[in-house]
């Protein structure tokens, strides 16, 4: 005898678990784009459980604040990287303090 389930699950947890892992902070990034990156990825995924709230009625209390609370979490995240960020960009910038400060050396060496 077959039995049919009223819903099709195509996504395992073990996926879900591989897109949560992908939000994670690593707090050794050395370039700003890679935080951007992360950013993007936490921009888009809170714009979609923004618009899940939105749309879906039929979501119960309790899914509805275990999505509002991991909104919060993603805000946490996004509020991180950009602590991150900070710490990157003066590293940048004495890069190229250091560079332009070697060129401007090589300019006046004589000959």
């Amino acid at each position: 005898m077959i039995t049919i389930d009223k819903s099709i699950n195509a996504i395992d947890e073990n996926d879900l678990t591989k897109i949560f892992e992908s939000f994670s902070i690593n707090r050794q990034y050395k370039r700003e784009s890679l935080v951007n990156y992360k950013e993007d990825m936490i921009d888009s995924f809170m714009e979609l459980l923004n618009k899940l709230l939105a749309q879906q009625t039929g979501l119960s209390k309790e899914q509805k604040l275990d999505t509002i609370n991991l909104l919060d979490k993603l805000k946490t995240q996004k509020e991180n990287l950009e602590l991150i960020k900070s710490y990157i960009s003066p590293s940048d910038v004495e890069q190229a303090a250091e560079r332009l400060g070697k060129k401007s050396q090589s300019a006046f060496e004589f000959k």
